[in-house]
């Protein structure tokens, strides 16, 4: 159970890959020492964005509960945001990321790649201000 990605209907991810593989086993022990496998490796991208809806979900919920996430003012590309508009439209790429289309190629046009490859530069700024 993956609560926020099961939310969005992702079945795309490394948790799910390869049900009936041979290497279960070995994936198992991987599990055991390291607390993940080497499929989140296959396509660390997409790994790192999975995780990062996740997380940011979270801390919404829950950092958005003890803090006042409207407090802290942020600019992103010369644009004001504050941290909990930035954690939503952050939010909102990662949907559309890990949703399809899922490969960087199959970006209709530059306006959509720019989208999805901006997210770890709005994730940088933003992290200073992700703690309560």
């Amino acid at each position: 159970m993956r609560k926020y990605l099961d939310d969005i209907d992702v079945k795309d991810r490394p948790d799910l890959w390869c049900k009936d593989d041979k290497r279960q086993m070995k994936w198992h022990e991987q599990q055991e020492k390291y607390g993940f496998d080497s499929r989140e490796i296959w396509s660390l991208d997409y790994t790192f964005y999975l995780w990062l809806y996740e997380r940011l979900m979270m801390y919404k919920e829950i950092a958005g509960q003890i803090v006042n996430l409207d407090e802290s003012h942020i600019t992103y590309e010369d644009k004001e945001y504050t941290e909990l508009e930035l954690i939503t439209e952050l939010l909102k790429r990662l949907q559309y990321r890990l949703k399809p289309p899922k490969c960087d190629w199959e970006f209709p046009d530059q306006e959509h790649y720019k989208y999805v490859h901006d997210i770890p530069y709005i994730f940088a700024v933003l992290l200073p201000t992700l703690w309560y």
